[in-house]
């Protein structure tokens, strides 16, 4: 039996409803770049850079960056992860599952940004920004 007009419209918004809200989630799901807060996010690439980044975490003064360790030569630096990977509640940095405080020694692969991938906190000023990688 043919559909009436009004079933069709139905089925039409119905259809859009769902696309939509798989489009939300989707968005939700990889993560959107912030534009304020203490954590630096860029948009989630594909690709991944394999150098490895260690030292100390340190998250006062309104920006999350490693500092390196007692006894190691090197400067501050910005952490900057994908759009979705980490979360800040206010002390608690959680990347991988795992959970940072400052304080704490922490690693990350990645590698040098040439220039900022996506929202750096004023308050990190002119630190070289490491991008976290996503693999």
């Amino acid at each position: 039996m043919p559909l009436t007009p009004t079933q069709t419209l139905a089925r039409i918004l119905a259809a859009g409803v769902t696309a939509a809200l798989s489009l939300a989630l989707a968005s939700c799901a990889a993560g959107e770049v912030p534009s304020s807060g203490p954590l630096a996010v860029h948009e989630r690439p594909d690709y991944g850079m394999d150098a490895l980044l260690g030292g100390v975490l340190r998250t006062d003064g309104g920006c999350v960056r490693v500092e390196p360790s007692a006894g190691s030569a090197g400067t501050a630096t910005v952490v900057s992860f994908p759009a979705g990977d980490a979360t800040w509640n206010g002390e608690v940095l959680t990347w991988r599952g795992e959970e940072y405080r400052d304080g704490d020694e922490i690693s990350l692969g990645g590698g040098l940004a040439p220039e900022p991938p996506g929202y750096v906190p004023e308050d990190c000023g002119d630190l070289e920004v490491w991008q976290v990688s996503p693999l």
